[in-house]
């Protein structure tokens, strides 16, 4: 906190703001404290190097060309309600498209015999992929029924292909110049 005070007082001298005892404490500070010292040095050079160099001005007819560079504020303004027009349209389209097919399409999917075939067409589908899974959830529980040394096997190339999954992973992050 204290660091923070103090260079707070460089600023302030550097402003030619500085108070007599701030001054002081300024001084104080710098001789007990090599690193605010380099620090105050540092500033002074800059400070220096800044008064001391000379002003730059811009090169004749700078302003006139970077005006006339600039786009033309009419095109730009153009431009801009051109493409925020496009951005709405884009969004509003996909919405009409949707209004007008369930307007068109809301009362053939409202008749009670199309909703009840697709909802029989639905559960039928349901059930047959329901007894197909359970078929093969029961098939390949027999088989580790009657051949239990399946799941060790397979337990011992997992563990292995975990193994040099780990090893590879090592060897390819090492650094070249180990």
């Amino acid at each position: 906190m204290e660091h923070e005070e103090i260079f707070t007082l460089m600023m302030d001298a550097l402003d030619g703001e500085l108070a007599e005892n701030g001054e002081q404490e300024l001084e104080v500070h710098l001789r007990a404290c090599p690193e605010c010292t380099r620090e105050w040095q540092v500033l002074l050079a800059i400070d220096r190097l800044f008064r001391h160099a000379p002003a730059l001005s811009p090169a004749a007819g700078f302003t006139q060309r970077t005006i006339a560079r600039l786009p033309n504020r009419k095109a730009r303004v153009w431009a801009i309600s051109t493409i925020y027009g496009l951005v709405l349209l884009s969004g509003l389209i996909p919405l009409l498209i949707g209004i007008l097919a369930i307007n068109k399409l809301g009362p053939i999917l409202s008749q009670p015999s199309l909703v009840q075939s697709v909802l029989q067409s639905v559960q039928t589908t349901v059930h047959v992929a329901g007894t197909i899974l359970a078929a093969l959830l029961s098939s390949a529980g027999e088989v580790i029924m009657q051949q239990p040394t399946l799941i060790g096997w397979l337990l011992v190339m997992m563990g292995i292909v975990f193994l040099w999954g780990g090893v590879y992973r090592q060897l390819s992050t090492v650094s070249p110049n180990r």
